[in-house]
């Protein structure tokens, strides 16, 4: 029986699934956020008001952070790469469909539902895959990947931004969405293995087996149902439901903050391209510090980091030096949180469930991240400016690192009391 080709390559095949993930991300992110440049022209259309449309956001975070528990049980069924067919055919068909909607619903329905389902498979299984080729260096690994986000964010979001006033926001979408499906679909089905163990590889491309025999927790057969009934599972899962929370109320509110105290729109905007730098900066650094020293102290970092920058926002005058200083410090902190997450999954509940686990722990992040935003946003109602909600959101940003810093080491540890 021949070789594997993957094997003869003069490198690891990880490192190809880690450019899977990254080209993914970037494809993905490009249509997820740049969503948000669509709203006018489609608003204007139909003239239906901002929250209206905004609601097709709302929809989508919630039926994402539903399926991302059940991408992980699809994925375990029918295989990662048929798996990611799907995602891009669900959110690039949803972008297709978006681009045809005559009716609110159709709205809702397209991007609020389809897309949503597409976008949590293309984010959580190539996730988890990579975190199964990488053992020693699975944090720089995931950190790494992350970029394909700020190289969504800089180098897709202004083209389509040019495109639509030329050709219009319909053909635009349908664009984008097709050009989602021939990338994410095809380079997936291509590309994307199970694990190094398909492949007769060892992860982070070693001669042996990693060693975590030591590890009385990896030994353990972590199924949803186990992990769900561990503590240090529930705790990182809560975690995450107040670092996502924190980090989609962070983008809501930030921008108006600004406005509100005085900075003109487009240098409050401006500091969105100065944190998309910085989180692709901030991804690299605290890659290397994960594998340095632990998932655990990186997620205690960064949420602290973020924590600190919600509070240093309610200081900054109406100045440009210090809001473009703040996204600096925002930007690296972010870049290095959300990833390691899914680093921290694999590391104490090991590789063979991890990609429905992370899912579950996507649903936590999911609630968060639609029910922050929303108590933001009626203390905003209340006070009349934004002050009290980022001091609110920051101290939920310190809980998520102050839970993270309760953790136990994973090696040899006991995971439940």
């Amino acid at each position: 029986m021949s070789e594997r080709w993957e094997k003869r390559l003069p490198f690891y095949y990880g490192w190809v699934i880690f450019g899977i993930t990254f080209f993914i991300y970037m494809f993905m992110y490009g249509l997820r956020y740049s969503v948000g440049i669509f709203f006018d022209p489609i608003r204007n259309e139909f003239g239906w008001s901002n929250a209206q449309t905004a609601s097709g956001v709302t929809i989508f975070f919630w039926v994402y952070a539903v399926s991302a528990p059940l991408v992980g049980q699809l994925a375990k069924k029918i295989g990662v790469r048929k798996t990611v067919l799907i995602g891009g055919l669900l959110l690039g068909g949803g972008g297709i469909l978006l681009s045809q909607i005559q009716t609110l619903w159709q709205l809702y329905l397209a991007w609020g539902v389809i897309a949503a389902m597409g976008a949590a498979a293309l984010y959580i299984v190539p996730t988890m895959v990579l975190s199964k080729f990488f053992h020693k260096k699975r944090g720089s690994a995931v950190g790494w990947s992350s970029v394909g986000v700020s190289a969504g964010q800089a180098l897709i979001i202004p083209q389509i931004a040019k495109l639509i006033p030329s050709w219009g926001w319909r053909p635009s979408m349908l664009f984008l969405g097709t050009l989602v499906i021939c990338t994410t679909s095809l380079i997936g089905c291509l590309f994307l293995r199970e694990d190094p163990e398909e492949l007769g590889l060892y992860p982070d491309g070693a001669d042996n087996p990693p060693n975590v025999l030591h590890d009385d927790a990896l030994s353990e057969d972590w199924t949803p149902k186990k992990a769900s009934s561990d503590w240090t599972f529930r705790i990182i899962a809560v975690s995450y439901f107040f670092s996502t929370g924190g980090i989609i109320s962070m983008l809501t509110f930030v921008v108006p903050h600004m406005i509100n105290i005085g900075i003109s729109p487009i240098d409050a905007s401006g500091a969105f391209g100065v944190i998309g730098v910085m989180s692709a900066v901030g991804s690299i650094i605290f890659g290397f510090f994960s594998d340095r020293f632990g998932r655990k102290r990186t997620i205690v970092v960064t949420t602290g980091l973020i924590a600190l920058a919600f509070g240093v926002s309610t200081l900054i005058p109406a100045n440009l030096t210090m809001l473009y200083a703040w996204a600096i410090l925002y930007g690296l902190s972010y870049g290095g949180a959300p990833e390691q997450y899914a680093a921290i999954v694999t590391d104490y509940f090991g590789t063979t469930h991890n990609t429905t686990l992370f899912g579950l722990v996507t649903l936590a992040g999911g609630i968060g991240g639609g029910l922050f935003p929303l108590i933001g946003g009626w203390v905003v109602d209340q006070t009349g400016d934004y002050y009290l909600t980022l001091l609110v959101l920051g101290a939920g940003m310190a809980m998520a690192s102050l839970l993270a810093s309760s953790l136990k080491d994973p090696n040899g540890a006991t995971l439940a009391p």
